[in-house]
């Protein structure tokens, strides 16, 4: 008994040490690199990513340079993104095929073209050209886009029949592209869409949409968002950020958190103050939230603390008809005794 139960224990440890084995996490590391090269209509020389002062109809070739320091080939796939403001309120140049504002009128991935795919040799650089093709109608504001580099990746056989778990770190480059045309400058607009409850990260909030509608950046946006009832003077819920950035015509939700509590169905009030430096906008809106999508997030919620205060008033009112009923049994059954 003693050498069969040896022989389990070591057949435990064993299982343990083998799952262990199976998670193998990669530690990638940087296997290239990228400069741009700088060209005479630059606005600015001092700048790494690439500022252009162009022309109606003007075609330019921009120069990458990508380095390969290892001793392997590697494959870097490229792409010209437009610039687009995330759910965070963050200017964003690594998304490809997004969503693009209705007001964008020039998307930088529209007239940008280069190879999708570049083979650079072990220990060697190789020069990527980039086309941008302006288009033959003069354009004030400025067009923001970014040139995305990042890793082709590649999967053996073996690892997609293994069973193990691969945890694998992916970095990329992007340089910025700024074009301009003419030196009229043009100030940023911002509009307030819709106002609707969701959830982020699985928890309730209700977003507010913001629009920039003009083709100027925002760079040092803040937002003060306050919630309160539709005739209410008591502050509900309330989110402020600030260092915001917005790329020229885009929009991004801006999210008001409901402090892990219950939606609760009825018409409310929002109030908003954005500022970006001498520049403020206020809105004063009504929404409404719907008992069916109240359920429907609630049910979906992570961390949600219960409103038990409508249960305590339903509670209190049924004890207090109790007592009333008794009361007046007591009353009814004095009097029946004194009419005898």
């Amino acid at each position: 008994m003693k050498l069969v139960k040896k022989i389990l224990i070591s057949l435990f440890f064993l299982t343990i040490v083998t799952n262990l084995l199976s998670l193998e996490v990669e530690a990638s590391e940087m296997k290239f690199s990228v400069s741009a090269v700088i060209p005479e209509n630059q606005n600015d020389k001092n700048q790494s990513y690439f500022n252009l002062k162009m022309q109606p109809g003007q075609k330019q070739i921009l120069k990458v340079k990508l380095r390969n320091s290892t001793n392997k080939e590697v494959i870097v796939i490229t792409s010209a993104n437009t610039a687009i403001t995330n759910s965070n309120g963050i200017t964003d140049y690594s998304t490809t095929n997004s969503k693009l504002d209705n007001t964008l009128k020039i998307p930088f991935s529209k007239i940008t073209k280069v190879n999708q795919e570049t083979k650079i040799p072990a220990k060697s650089t190789v020069t990527l050209e980039v086309e941008i093709k302006m288009p033959k109608e003069p354009f004030d504001g400025v067009i923001l886009g970014g040139l995305y580099f990042k890793e082709k990746e590649e999967f053996s056989k073996s690892n997609n029949q293994s069973s193990g778990v691969q945890i694998k770190n992916q970095y990329a480059y992007v340089i910025g592209v700024l074009i301009s045309e003419s030196e009229k400058e043009i100030k940023p607009d911002l509009k307030l869409n819709e106002i609707k409850p969701t959830q982020k990260n699985s928890r309730n909030v209700i977003t507010a949409n913001l629009q920039n509608i003009e083709p100027a950046m925002l760079r040092d946006l803040s937002v003060d968002a306050k919630i309160y009832k539709e005739k209410g003077k008591k502050v509900l819920h309330e989110t402020k950020k600030e260092n915001l950035r917005m790329a020229p015509n885009s929009n991004f939700d801006y999210a008001i958190s409901w402090d892990d509590q219950e939606f609760v169905s009825g018409k409310y009030r929002i109030e908003m103050i954005a500022s970006d430096g001498d520049k403020t906008w206020k809105w004063t809106r009504t929404f409404t939230i719907k008992g069916e999508a109240a359920s429907k997030f609630n049910d979906s919620a992570v961390d949600l603390q219960k409103d038990y205060k409508k249960w305590y008033i339903f509670g209190g009112s049924f004890l207090l008809l109790i007592l009333l009923i008794f009361v007046f049994y007591l009353g009814r059954r004095s009097k029946k005794k004194e009419n005898k």
